[in-house]
């Protein structure tokens, strides 16, 4: 795009605006995006999205919900929850660890 300066006539080139979805997010935010997302399904639960290896990002759910749980209806699940948000893939591909827990396999 160019555009006239006003003042001294010269052509100057301005980058357009990228849409808010392909703007780089801080991590903070993408942290708080996935853990509002994850608290509003498990309100009463142990949710965790930490700092993973380099720049990946750790997501970590304890609740009796997956007590009857499949590995994979686990993973289906938080992926869902994960892929309702507003994250660009590229944020979604910070995410290096989903990890569902029942308490009883902690214990």
């Amino acid at each position: 795009m160019i555009r006239r300066n006003d003042e001294s006539g010269r052509a100057s080139r301005k980058r357009p605006k990228r849409p808010a979805s392909e703007r780089a997010r801080p991590r903070s935010e993408i942290k708080k995006a996935l853990e509002a997302s994850f608290r509003r399904r498990f309100p009463q639960d142990t949710v965790d999205v930490s700092d993973g290896y380099k720049d990946n990002l750790h997501v970590l759910v304890v609740s009796r919900q997956f007590d009857n749980m499949t590995e994979q209806n686990k993973q289906d699940l938080l992926w869902g929850i994960i892929d309702a948000t507003d994250l660009t893939e590229k944020e979604k591909s910070l995410i290096s660890l989903v990890l569902p827990l029942s308490p009883a396999q902690i214990k």
